[in-house]
């Protein structure tokens, strides 16, 4: 009897801990539990327990359906009388189920449920877990979501205080990113002390995001060296997949796009199992910008509607709105002024509601581009001193930016901005740009790194022979991480559901990213033309597109298809 108690709190403690060894622990208590007769009351509750830790392991490993199955019968079997956390924490698990199906109202109405519950049972560690983690809801989807007491923070235990300061940080990702990666950091720290490994990797990955919208390449890589490494240990589909987001993120702002570009669509084929969720918009609104770094434009705001329209369903408004200012960037070079329009109002709206400085950035940085392309229909800004609209918004940016503790100008904006002073025929403000962006240049290739080996190691990439004393440290850091090896990327994690299109529709779909036409596809498949129209129809059908272009966007941002190099 004692052995097969062990064995349930054995697999309970580590379910997000070692997930794979909670689930052979778990194997081992079903086969013992039919050769003990406990009182029915008892049974019953330690079924309970042991479904909601199968229910939590296969929602980190991807199985939805089975999670479902076991939350189901978790519920079927719950004894409070026996078990009395056992009601809040089967609510717990659905919100773990829900946020990983990208279902935000059921989590949010989850968390609310298990409050309650645990409020009656006065368990505090419970009741603080679930109301930090309904407060970090509200900090990514609320406007205002309160400041939360230092004082209050204090007098938490270790796992309250990893999801109260994550709550604080969250509000501060896009406004000010320094004190929110501090945050997040310790989050992260306390997190993994708690054994709560999934929470910790990804505040880590927070924290990394910070320090990149900073520019602080070095801050960046010494926040996901370690999670990076146990997050790749975890056979999670999700947390890999998020972990390879962030190689592709840190390629980009290296500017490796090419690799970033093969880490990015590995990240996709990773996650291609799972429902629609933040994890892929992420992944879809970094695919987007490494697109668009690499002249893509076109395919790039493609994929940028993929990633609005997930965050937008997931409430994610900080990331909405930024998404949107760069999508209004991008619709402005293709001459779709209206659009970009649009795109660009509610990405002001949003920042105006948020208090997103960065946003603001992006935004003065989208008003420059519209001016450039469109003078003749826009009006100019009032209060305008600079020579043209396209200088005057850029320049905004520039000065907010530099408003935003330990920010730093990108050499993009800076060789923008020595462009549009040579267009207006500003020669002098025009060289002073340019040898500020020559300066960047090299900042943002590597010239803050102090150890560019340590930051390759953590994209998995090993540096063939040490750098030669050829030039000062920081194009030393810049020839390094520049002419490294390709990036071996984590791999795919197998998916746990069928294909979603049958092979017809498969080769269909591969001869429509071709740009084959209907007959063209019709003669290559060797069917009439009337099969291949019902092949697409049902291919539309299961990737809700509603059109061929925008099939095949779908495709790709689900995994299917890769975007060519």
């Amino acid at each position: 009897m004692s052995r097969l108690h062990t064995l349930l709190s054995l697999a309970w403690h580590l379910r997000q801990r070692d997930s794979r060894r909670a689930e052979t622990l778990l194997a081992e208590f079903r086969r013992w539990l039919p050769r003990h007769r406990l009182p029915l009351a008892e049974a019953n509750a330690v079924m309970a327990r042991a479904a909601l830790v199968a229910c939590e392991t296969a929602c980190l490993f991807g199985r939805m359906a089975d999670a479902q199955a076991e939350l189901d019968q978790a519920r079927n079997h719950l004894r409070p009388s026996v078990d009395a956390h056992a009601s809040g924490d089967a609510f717990l698990a659905e919100a773990l189920l829900a946020k990983l199906s990208g279902d935000r109202e059921r989590e949010v109405h989850a968390l609310e449920s298990a409050l309650a519950c645990f409020a009656q049972s006065s368990d505090r560690q419970r009741w603080g877990i679930a109301a930090g983690m309904l407060a970090c809801d509200r900090g990514t989807s609320h406007a205002s979501p309160g400041p939360v007491p230092q004082e209050e923070v204090d007098s938490c235990n270790a796992a309250e205080q990893a999801f109260a300061l994550a709550a604080q940080a969250f509000p501060l990702c896009l406004r000010q990113p320094a004190e929110a990666a501090q945050l997040f950091n310790r989050s992260a720290a306390l997190a993994l002390d708690m054994g709560l490994l999934r929470f910790h990797c990804i505040m880590s990955m927070n924290a990394s995001n910070a320090c990149l919208a900073l520019g602080d390449m070095e801050a960046s890589a010494q926040c996901f060296e370690a999670p990076a490494h146990r997050a790749r240990q975890t056979g999670w589909p999700l947390l890999m997949g998020m972990t390879q987001t962030q190689v592709g993120r840190v390629l980009r702002h290296l500017g490796r796009h090419q690799e970033s570009l093969a880490a990015l669509n590995e990240a996709l084929l990773q996650m291609r199992g799972l429902p629609q969720g933040q994890g892929k918009a992420f992944a879809c609104s970094e695919l987007a910008f490494t697109l668009h770094a690499l002249g893509q434009v076109r395919e790039s705001v493609d994929v940028m509607w993929e990633a609005i329209q997930l965050f937008r369903a997931g409430c994610a408004m900080a990331n909405l709105a930024m998404t949107l200012a760069r999508q209004a960037h991008a619709l402005a070079q293709l001459g779709q002024i209206d659009a970009s329009m649009v795109a660009l109002q509610e990405a002001q709206a949003l920042s105006e509601r948020f208090g997103c400085p960065l946003v603001d950035v992006e935004i003065s940085g989208a008003l420059a581009e519209l001016h450039r392309r469109g003078a003749q229909n826009l009006p100019a800004p009032a209060g305008m001193t600079a020579p043209t609209a396209t200088i005057h918004y850029a320049e905004s940016a520039l000065d907010r930016g530099r408003l935003i503790r330990g920010w730093r100008p990108p050499a993009a904006l800076l060789d923008y901005l020595a462009d549009a002073c040579a267009e207006a025929d500003q020669m002098r403000q025009a060289y002073a740009y340019s040898r500020q962006a020559r300066l960047a240049h090299v900042q943002d290739g590597g010239g803050r790194l102090r150890n560019p080996r340590a930051l390759l190691q953590v994209l998995g990439v090993q540096m063939a022979t040490k750098p030669q004393d050829t030039g000062p440290p920081a194009a030393q850091a810049v020839a390094a991480a520049r002419a490294a090896p390709p990036v071996p990327l984590l791999p795919s994690a197998p998916s746990q559901q069928m294909d979603l299109l049958t092979r017809k529709e498969q080769a269909v779909l591969q001869l429509l990213a071709r740009n084959y036409s209907n007959k063209e596809i019709a003669q290559a498949m060797g069917v009439g033309a009337e099969t291949v129209k019902w092949h697409l129809k049902g291919m539309f059908s299961k990737l809700e597109a509603c059109s061929r272009k925008h099939a095949v966007t779908r495709a790709r941002t689900l995994g299917m298809l890769q975007y060519p190099d």
